[in-house]
Protein backbone atom coordinates (compact mmCIF):
# COMPACT_ATOMS: atom_id res chain seq x y z
CA UNK A 1 0.00 0.00 0.00
CA UNK A 2 1.33 3.43 -0.86
CA UNK A 3 1.20 6.56 1.09
CA UNK A 4 -0.37 9.20 -1.20
CA UNK A 5 0.80 12.50 0.18
CA UNK A 6 -2.24 14.03 -1.19
CA UNK A 7 -4.53 11.80 0.92
CA UNK A 8 -2.40 12.14 4.03
CA UNK A 9 -1.23 15.77 4.19
CA UNK A 10 -1.90 18.14 7.15
CA UNK A 11 -2.59 20.97 5.25
CA UNK A 12 -5.35 22.36 5.75
CA UNK A 13 -6.10 24.13 2.68
CA UNK A 14 -6.24 20.65 0.62
CA UNK A 15 -8.59 19.29 3.54
CA UNK A 16 -11.09 22.10 3.17
CA UNK A 17 -11.05 21.93 -0.78
CA UNK A 18 -13.01 18.73 -1.26
CA UNK A 19 -15.90 20.36 1.55
CA UNK A 20 -18.16 21.82 -1.19
CA UNK A 21 -19.25 18.79 -2.86
CA UNK A 22 -20.33 16.54 0.73
CA UNK A 23 -21.94 19.71 2.09
CA UNK A 24 -24.31 20.63 -0.72
CA UNK A 25 -25.09 16.97 -1.13
CA UNK A 26 -25.50 16.93 3.07
CA UNK A 27 -27.62 20.15 2.99
CA UNK A 28 -30.05 18.80 0.31
CA UNK A 29 -30.88 15.95 1.53
CA UNK A 30 -31.72 17.66 5.06
CA UNK A 31 -33.84 20.68 2.95
CA UNK A 32 -35.61 17.86 1.17
CA UNK A 33 -36.22 16.01 4.88
CA UNK A 34 -37.41 19.44 6.13
CA UNK A 35 -39.92 19.88 3.64
CA UNK A 36 -41.18 16.47 4.61
CA UNK A 37 -41.78 17.02 8.30
CA UNK A 38 -42.69 20.75 8.20
CA UNK A 39 -45.24 22.54 6.31
CA UNK A 40 -42.09 24.11 4.63
CA UNK A 41 -41.03 23.11 0.98
CA UNK A 42 -37.82 22.87 -0.80
CA UNK A 43 -38.67 26.02 -3.23
CA UNK A 44 -39.23 27.99 0.25
CA UNK A 45 -35.83 26.57 1.81
CA UNK A 46 -33.54 26.80 -1.53
CA UNK A 47 -31.98 29.72 -0.06
CA UNK A 48 -30.07 27.89 2.39
CA UNK A 49 -28.27 26.31 -0.21
CA UNK A 50 -26.51 29.69 -1.04
CA UNK A 51 -25.61 30.51 2.14
CA UNK A 52 -24.27 27.14 3.47
CA UNK A 53 -22.20 27.53 -0.33
CA UNK A 54 -21.36 30.66 0.91
CA UNK A 55 -19.63 29.30 4.32
CA UNK A 56 -18.05 26.99 2.64
CA UNK A 57 -16.18 28.93 0.31
CA UNK A 58 -15.40 31.25 3.42
CA UNK A 59 -14.17 28.41 5.55
CA UNK A 60 -12.21 27.28 2.31
CA UNK A 61 -10.44 30.52 1.96
CA UNK A 62 -9.64 31.01 5.90
CA UNK A 63 -8.27 27.87 5.71
CA UNK A 64 -4.47 28.26 6.76
CA UNK A 65 -1.71 28.70 3.82
CA UNK A 66 1.23 26.94 5.87
CA UNK A 67 -0.52 24.11 7.21
CA UNK A 68 -0.22 25.27 11.35
CA UNK A 69 -3.53 26.03 12.22
CA UNK A 70 -4.11 29.77 13.37
CA UNK A 71 -1.75 31.15 11.21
Amino acid sequence: MTDDPKLNSPDPRRRARGLMGPVMMITVGVLFLIGEFTRYSFGDLWPILLIVAGGVIFAESMASRTGRTGS
